[in-house]
């Protein structure tokens, strides 16, 4: 019925609508005479009741020694409606301020160890574009298959890698990475008397991973738009930077 169905999106169950039909065509009527008529044990009758008295659709009367109960003029459901848009109106302030903090409010994720870690990199390739910032030598060192397949996955998803290396990744990256990547690999090294290191960043998306790749390994994952985009915006710099 149409009509049933357009109740249920002003918030009504469908006992609610049930009761609250009967009452209008019915007017003043017992609990007993509510749930025989409807289909609704009685002791339910009595929440149902409740719930309409309290959304001002329903109004309760004393009948000798008991309660009888009379729908309210439908206006009372726009009436409902408006109390509850000023309502909202009301909190929608503070509601908006709480979604921006949260929205804007760092997520921090730690990985403990090598294996913990590794999901730092399966999470990165569920995106179009990485930058990474460190030694692809240590990382081949640490795990040449893990390091394997994830140029492989790089490949196969069609990811763009911009890397940022030590000197001392040059092979790795000449020799191993790009003949895998080819056009999708973008590289430089820093200048030839920087150490190696035994960390790596990546930036991708809103995520900034932090990466301690000796013992005792770990990650840091930080899910923030704003320091993801600082990150990138130096990362950029360097490419540039680097490569003139």
């Amino acid at each position: 019925m149409e009509l049933i169905e357009e109740l249920k999106t002003l918030d009504l169950t469908k006992s609610e609508i049930a009761v609250y039909l009967f009452l209008l065509e019915s007017g003043l009527s017992t609990p007993p005479q509510v749930a025989k008529s409807t289909g609704i044990a009685r002791t339910n009758c009595y929440n149902v009741l409740d719930s309409l008295i309290s959304k001002g659709l329903a109004e309760e009367h004393q009948e000798g020694k008991r309660k009888a109960y009379l729908a309210r003029d439908p206006q009372a459901l726009v009436e409902s409606l408006e109390r509850k848009k000023q309502a909202m109106e009301r909190v929608l302030p503070n509601l908006r301020a709480l979604h921006v903090t949260q929205k804007n409010k760092p997520k921090i994720q730690f990985y403990d160890g090598w294996e913990s870690a590794k999901g730092i990199y399966r999470q990165a390739t569920h995106s179009k574009e990485i930058t990474a910032i460190g030694s692809t030598k240590r990382l081949a060192d640490l795990d040449s298959a893990f390091f394997s397949d994830f140029e492989k996955t790089l490949k196969e998803k069609g990811i763009v890698l911009h890397d940022i290396l030590t000197p001392n990744s040059r092979e790795i990256a000449e020799h191993t990475t790009k003949p895998t990547l080819k056009g999708l690999y973008d590289f430089v090294y820093f200048p030839s008397n920087a150490e190696d290191t035994l960390t790596d960043i990546l930036i991708w998306d809103d995520h900034v991973a932090l990466m301690a790749l000796e013992a005792p390994i770990f990650g840091t994952v930080i899910t923030n738009t704003y320091i993801a985009q600082s990150f990138r915006m130096i990362a950029s710099t360097l490419l540039h930077a680097l490569r003139g």
